[in-house]
């Protein structure tokens, strides 16, 4: 629906029915958010001023600012369970049915634990007048309720908290500079009102307003409104409850003194802290001594997304008894890198025996196959997806193979195989122990390979080429961000981590410039696409003050992101990145291994941290707790005592280098560690000692989901062609984009015959 009142249609559609009650069930103390991103599948919500033509519906926008308020809530210590995360509907039937069937799951996802969940709906609004706009928060108040429409009783007894939340989420959001809509509204709306625990529905914006739609798919807007929105409920559940002999609230408080003080006038009370659910007295401390110990402090006491002090112990029990006092802790053996106890995570890697009896559980993969190596018969098995990972007794009898080519993988499982089969037309799945064909993927022609040379007469020339290539007609008029990155042509420092930063700006082309004047073919390909911003990377020494100026003159919205160190360039280009669940740290002296980086970084949406042996742990990796940490290179770019001290930061568990002999070997160990997100029939390939070429690749890789292998200018290792041997066999490989023209021929024929 296309300019309409969306919240006539919100009324006809979420009042259309009753509610059954379910009786409450006994709460826990773990404070969870059950986050709705509202419609999905065939209920795509409105369309917008645009979606009509762009095809980017509520549906869509719902998703990505539900995903960037989950990642902010966890960064706050919340558990977060989403009623979709793709793009899907809960029943096909009608729009009603599937309301009633997304609320029966959402409360289901909190069942046990109402007294400490909250319910929050994610949508975006429209009216058929472009002058609404703002953002808006819905509540059910149980003192205006609508009798046709009536409330399930346990909304009734939250009605007062979805209250407070509503309004101290709506403070936080336009506290930070967010225009307001019509503010805080009480209503009857179906899923605010079926909750069974606190809720609201937020309406971040008019999809109706063009200048408001626009904004709304900007990457910086979503995050703001995700960052103070969980600053909101942060606020809601930071109170002190206090509570009777029974268990039962009879007060609360934002202030532990106040609460203390009255919990003095009622007998045999408690004090409990919300959020935690810790009980807190006027003498107890707000965090527990730390044993003393003797000797190594071995074992590490870590939070899933806050920081501990006085968190490492000589013993494996003193570690333990000191972490199980805090929720969403876990302890890590720093020498052996295993989590050894954990009051949060699941021991998912199941080891087995011949009989399929579980005989030992870890929290980590190579935990369980190291274990699992030892035995004479075993199998280990992830408990989360139901796969076997390993086996020294099963064969792997569901083979992918290509009509074409041949056999591709081998696997354990039958549904991961048939999966893995309908990614790549003209394959099959052969059954080996049933010895027949049990799947078939026909889509699309027969194989075919053809490479592709991306190069020009220098480097300038070459990245305008990979431009032309990433959008042979220029930035469509629907595209969002029509953005692109300049990067200095002639020192890597500041340009090492732009990769991700151009990925950021919906896959951005990166072009090239010297330091004193535009280039004018640079300014040619800038018109040619369409750009109207350009984010300079580097300061004044890099790209003058006289090509800011040219780019001004050209009406265009100039950006530069620049330090007094490429350090601090760095800190300033993450800064721009939204968060994630893994970081890529690299030498800020050693291009290969940043420019290696760079083709993880762009296809997994993470950043690239520059280090050196000399500087503090950047801000970005002291706020990673939870998140995967990968180090490029080995002890001579990354030093041994950075990784220490990440390591004990973080949590040795979450820190992995990743290195080899030489920076090809190096490029290697890291396309092998995530070749399973490089689900893609491309390559690129650059040579490794030639920054520029390498640098603008990155965009391929973002555009194509396909590694970047990095070769030398002549004379391929054998490490390398065994790599490109085994993804190409596994990925059945298309093209292969050579950029920069100093590949050798040889080199381009022993990769084209790789794909025979």
């Amino acid at each position: 629906m296309n300019k309409i009142m969306k919240f006539v249609c919100m009324f006809l559609l979420l009042f259309a029915f009753g509610i059954k009650p379910i009786e409450p069930q006994a709460a826990s103390n773990q404070a969870t958010v059950i986050l709705d991103p509202g419609h999905g599948g065939k209920y795509g919500g409105t369309t917008g001023f645009s979606g009509n033509q762009t095809g980017y519906y509520e549906k869509h926008a719902n998703l990505e600012v539900s995903n960037r308020i989950k990642s902010e809530l966890e960064k706050l210590g919340f558990k977060v369970i989403m009623t979709r995360t793709t793009d899907k509907h809960f029943s096909s039937s009608s729009q009603n049915v599937d309301l009633r069937e997304r609320m029966t799951y959402a409360n289901s996802l909190a069942a046990g634990n109402y007294d400490n969940s909250v319910f929050v709906s994610v949508h975006h609004n429209a009216t058929s007048s472009p002058t609404y706009g703002g953002y808006e928060t819905y509540y059910y108040n149980k003192n205006s309720q609508d009798p046709r429409y009536p409330a399930d009783p346990m909304q009734n007894y939250y009605s007062p908290e979805s209250q407070r939340l509503a309004e101290t989420t709506h403070d936080k959001v336009i506290g930070s500079g967010i225009k307001e809509g019509r503010g805080i509204i009480y209503n009857s709306l179906y899923v605010t009102r079926a909750a069974k625990m606190p809720s609201l529905l937020m309406e971040v914006g008019y999809m109706s307003k063009p200048a408001e739609e626009a904004m709304i798919k900007q990457p910086w807007f979503q995050q703001k409104v995700a960052t103070n929105f969980a600053k909101g409920v942060d606020a809601f559940f930071s109170v002190y409850l206090v509570k009777d002999a029974k268990g039962n609230v009879v007060n609360q408080f934002s202030s532990k003194t106040d609460a203390l003080n009255y919990a003095k006038k009622v007998s045999s009370s408690t004090v409990v802290f919300k959020k935690t659910g810790a009980v807190v007295g006027e003498d107890a401390p707000t965090k527990p001594a730390p044993t003393p110990v003797v000797g190594p402090l071995i074992y590490g006491v870590f939070h899933s997304s806050v920081a501990m002090k006085n968190n490492h112990f000589s013993s494996e029990q003193a570690a333990i008894s000191f972490a199980s006092k805090y929720k969403n802790t876990r302890v890590v053996n720093s020498t052996s890198k295993s989590i050894v106890w954990s009051n949060y995570l699941p021991q998912r890697y199941h080891v087995t025996d011949k009989s399929g009896n579980v005989t030992k559980k870890f929290y980590q993969e190579q935990d369980a196959m190291d274990y699992a190596g030892k035995l004479s018969t075993a199998s280990v098995v992830d408990d989360v997806t139901k796969n076997m990972l390993w086996s020294n007794f099963k064969n792997k009898n569901f083979v992918v193979r290509s009509k074409d080519k041949g056999e591709m993988v081998s696997m354990y499982n039958r549904e991961e195989a048939r999966n893995y089969t309908r990614l790549w037309y003209n394959t099959e799945l052969y059954d080996v122990w049933a010895d027949k064909v049990i799947e078939k993927s026909t889509a699309g022609s027969n194989y075919s390979y053809k490479p592709k040379d991306i190069s020009a007469k220098d480097r300038l020339q070459t990245a305008i080429e990979v431009s032309k290539q990433l959008y042979p007609n220029g930035f469509s008029s629907t595209k969002s961000k029509k953005t692109v990155v300049i990067a200095t042509s002639n020192e890597y420092a500041d340009a090492l981590s732009a990769g991700p930063l151009a990925s950021y700006y919906d896959n951005a082309p990166i072009l090239l410039n010297k330091q004193a004047s535009l280039s004018a073919d640079v300014e040619a390909e800038l018109k040619r696409l369409k750009a109207n911003h350009v984010i300079l990377v580097g300061g004044t020494v890099a790209l003058s003050t006289s090509v800011e100026n040219k780019l001004k003159g050209m009406k265009l919205n100039v950006e530069r992101l620049s330090g007094a160190s490429r350090y601090e360039t760095n800190e300033k280009i993450n800064a721009k990145l939204p968060n994630s669940d893994g970081v890529l740290v690299a030498s800020g002296s050693n291009y290969p291994d940043a420019l290696t980086a760079a083709s993880v970084a762009v296809v997994k949406q993470w950043p690239i941290v520059l280090v050196n042996e000399k500087m503090e742990i950047p801000n970005r990796l002291k706020n990673a707790h939870g998140d995967d940490v990968f180090i490029v290179g080995g002890t001579v770019a990354v030093p041994a005592s950075v990784e220490k001290e990440i390591s004990k930061t973080l949590g040795a568990d979450l820190v992995q280098r990743l290195s080899g002999e030489t920076r090809y070997e190096t490029s290697i160990e890291v396309i092998n560690n995530f070749k399973d997100d490089f689900i893609s029939p491309k390559l690129v390939v650059s040579v490794g000692s030639n920054y520029p070429d390498a640098l603008v690749s990155s965009a391929l890789s973002a555009r194509y989901d396909a590694p970047l292998f990095l070769v030398p200018e002549s004379g391929l290792p054998k490490s390398v062609e065994d790599s490109i041997s085994q993804h190409s066999t596994e990925k059945l490989i298309s093209e292969t984009y050579y950029v920069g023209g100093t590949i050798s021929s040889s080199v381009k024929s022993q990769i084209n015959g790789l794909q025979k």
